[in-house]
């Protein structure tokens, strides 16, 4: 049972001296393409990915090329996934001001106009903190991904899905006509 262990401590001790011999490269390999955050996430993923598989460690003088060009193949990943969910996004963006447009050609009564305002409010408040600041931020007070990200730390992926996770709920939640009258973007 000590062999065991034993064998375990020196397979993380090795893994460990690869991660800390790559890591840092290739996150400013990656820093290239993508920002400080994503890079991050990134690097360390494909060194999870490696984890998983330690039967498949790679031994040899490509050992560095291997890491680069996986790394590299992530960044194209994350930027295709980055165009696509940013044309869902603006896609989205665009029929809400239609709709909001449509509504304000459509609407005559102030009081109902309160309301339907005030229920946004609500329905922002009951967001989760995190995602509640994150939200906050972009749509009200007009931040860019990077800059949020920045500034709570966390990777621009994670904005990103606490904006998508937000508009999911207030979309199921709200009378969402009035939303982009409330937010400068």
């Amino acid at each position: 049972m000590n062999s065991k262990k034993e064998d375990r401590n020196i397979i993380h001790t090795q893994y460990k001296a690869f991660y800390l011999q790559y890591a840092g490269e290739l996150i400013f390999f990656a820093r290239k393409f993508v920002d400080q955050y994503t890079a991050e996430d990134i690097v360390h993923d494909l060194f999870l990915k490696i984890w998983d598989r330690k039967s498949t460690l790679i031994a040899g003088g490509n050992v560095k090329n291997y890491l680069f060009s996986m790394t590299q193949h992530a960044c194209i990943d994350y930027i295709k996934h980055q165009t696509i969910e940013n044309n869902f996004l603006q896609k989205h963006v665009r029929q809400l001001q239609l709709d909001e447009l449509n509504y304000y050609a459509s609407s005559t009564d102030d009081s109902r106009d309160n309301e339907e305002i005030e229920s946004l409010y609500v329905s922002i408040e009951k967001l989760p903190p995190k995602r509640k600041d994150v939200f906050k931020k972009f749509f009200l007070e007009g931040q860019k991904h990077a800059e949020i990200a920045r500034q709570l730390q966390i990777s621009v992926r994670t904005v990103e899905t606490h904006i998508y996770q937000a508009l999911k709920f207030l979309r199921e939640n709200t009378v969402w006509v009035l939303f982009l009258g409330l937010c400068r973007f």
